[in-house]
């Protein structure tokens, strides 16, 4: 074989490499929100900061992705890479060890795979990084102004969906006036101002926002010293619920079904709502825009 078909395969390893960063960066960007929710479910860091940086990791994939194509400072972008590969390994194990066999989302949620299918998948992407380092590089005119593009474009793109904590705040509706009225009709509402502390859910089966919302929620109820009295309040069938829960991690144990055209009224046509009491008083008031896990772990009187 001779110097430069051997180089030929070296770049063509260093090239799958590089889509493979690219296309697992687009496909936690498909479905950002869950990623997002996911990251905070590991539970090492609060969810502005997991909102940040699950944009973070993004941005180091896309850019990491199109340098290795373009070989441009070829030693340093190598080391990232490997380094990289390392401490997402690290992760994988670490999930491992604790028994988390869900989709550990390292491919969005395009396709579902386990630490321990990832790690296999990590495997061969130090395979094509074994390759790919022994690839020689390209003479690219201008390099530091094409690394400026790709770094400008890889922020953008990992960007362009803001995280928590930019933009203009967003209020929590809630109409508390008919919400009474289903007080009146439904006696295990009632029996919540009873409790110390009580949840009610509103969401919609089919809502991907209520999904992220309600995996939240799960985040802080799994470490409460206060397990809350909680109320589920849905739109949708039985047939739905169960999918919900099956996707989210969420048990639902009680609950009861809303017509859309009762239970919008309440939250103001929107939703997730989840609206936390304490022996009666309404504490705080969240959707999955305003989800506020420090004030909901503080109610919760999280360890």
């Amino acid at each position: 074989m001779t110097r430069e078909t051997s180089n030929r395969i070296f770049y063509v390893c260093r090239c799958l490499l590089g889509l493979m960063f690219i296309l697992s960066a687009i496909l936690k960007f498909i479905s950002l929100g869950a990623f997002e929710s996911y990251v905070f479910s590991l539970d090492f860091f609060n969810l502005t900061v997991s909102s940040y940086l699950s944009r973070c990791l993004l941005l180091v994939e896309a850019s990491l992705g199109c340098l290795l194509i373009s070989t441009l400072y070829k030693r340093v972008v190598d080391l990232l890479s490997f380094f990289m590969l390392i401490g997402f390994s690290g992760l994988l194990l670490y999930l491992l060890l604790i028994g988390e066999d869900g989709n550990c989302h390292c491919m969005g949620e395009t396709f579902s795979l386990s630490p321990a299918a990832s790690l296999l998948k990590n495997g061969v992407l130090f395979l094509l990084l074994f390759f790919a380092v022994k690839c020689t590089p390209f003479s690219i005119p201008q390099p530091r102004i094409v690394l400026a593009l790709i770094l400008l474009l890889s922020l953008v793109f990992a960007f362009v969906k803001l995280p928590l904590g930019w933009g203009t705040p967003r209020e929590t509706k809630f109409n508390v006036a008919a919400y009474a009225q289903l007080e009146q009709t439904k006696p295990e509402l009632l029996k919540l101002k009873e409790k110390d502390v009580a949840v009610v859910c509103f969401f919609s089966v089919k809502c991907k926002h209520c999904k992220m919302a309600m995996r939240k929620l799960e985040v802080c109820l799994k470490n409460a010293t206060v397990q809350p009295a909680i109320q589920w309040i849905v739109w949708g069938d039985e047939k739905g619920l169960q999918a919900f829960e099956e996707e989210t991690g969420v048990a639902t144990q009680s609950h009861f079904f809303m017509d859309p055209v009762d239970l919008m009224p309440i939250t103001e046509y929107n939703v997730p709502l989840i609206v936390i009491y304490n022996k009666g008083e309404m504490k705080l008031k969240m959707s999955n825009a305003t989800f506020d896990d420090e004030a909901c772990r503080k109610l919760l009187s999280v360890k």
